[in-house]
């Protein structure tokens, strides 16, 4: 075993499996990471295949003050209302009821007719939308908050109707508009903020909760 500290130079104790000077393992060959105030020091080492986070910069950081962000909710204008409102949550359930019942019984048409068309694709299609429409309008009453797509989101108010809305926010490290994405694999997938101008490095873990209430 090593006598002297690789690194410092320092006499290792009888028993010591760690240096007294400058914390390197006493089995080291020379190969030494340190750390201190935002550095990282290597020696004889390299570093594959890791995040290193250097200085004020937190990664999808959910311990910072909403009010540090400046939440801003965005209404996505549709052409068919004027309060941007895309439809009411009744209006949702009972067109996927109906629409869903329809498209079950357009499944049995096919054996009925001797029509060499079949609208078996179309009708699956429909209940598709139908269904999701149905099982929309009974989450988002109790979640509030859903991704649409992209930039784009679900979100209803306290009427009860159904806004498209786009969330951005203030960097708390740099100033840059941050916007809200959803984002990770498959089944791991959450809502970020993500800087513009460092979107790497610059992420918090958005809180739907953090917004008002819609009062429209």
């Amino acid at each position: 075993m090593l006598k002297y500290c690789t690194n410092c130079q320092t006499e290792f104790g009888e028993n010591h499996k760690f240096c007294a000077g400058c914390g390197s393992p006493r089995n080291s060959s020379g190969h030494v990471i340190q750390s201190g105030d935002q550095s990282v020091n290597t020696i004889g080492s390299e570093i594959n295949n890791s995040n290193i986070h250097i200085g004020d910069n937190i990664n999808n950081s959910n311990n910072i003050d909403p009010e540090l962000l400046n939440l801003k909710r965005e209404f996505v204008n549709l052409p068919w209302t004027s309060d941007g409102a895309l439809a009411k949550s009744s209006t949702f359930k009972k067109l996927g009821a109906w629409g869903s019942l329809a498209s079950i019984i357009g499944l049995f048409i096919p054996f009925f007719t001797t029509s060499l068309f079949s609208i078996q694709p179309i009708v699956f299609l429909f209940f598709g939308i139908c269904f999701s429409m149905l099982i929309l309008s009974m989450v988002l009453p109790r979640r509030r908050f859903e991704h649409l797509s992209g930039l784009k989101n679900l979100e209803i108010g306290t009427s009860g109707k159904i806004y498209i809305t786009k969330i951005s926010a203030e960097c708390p490290w740099c100033g840059s508009e941050m916007n809200l994405r959803m984002v990770g694999p498959k089944n791991q997938r959450e809502h970020l903020l993500m800087c513009t101008r460092n979107p790497a490095q610059h992420r918090i873990i958005f809180d739907p909760t953090a917004l008002p209430d819609i009062e429209k």
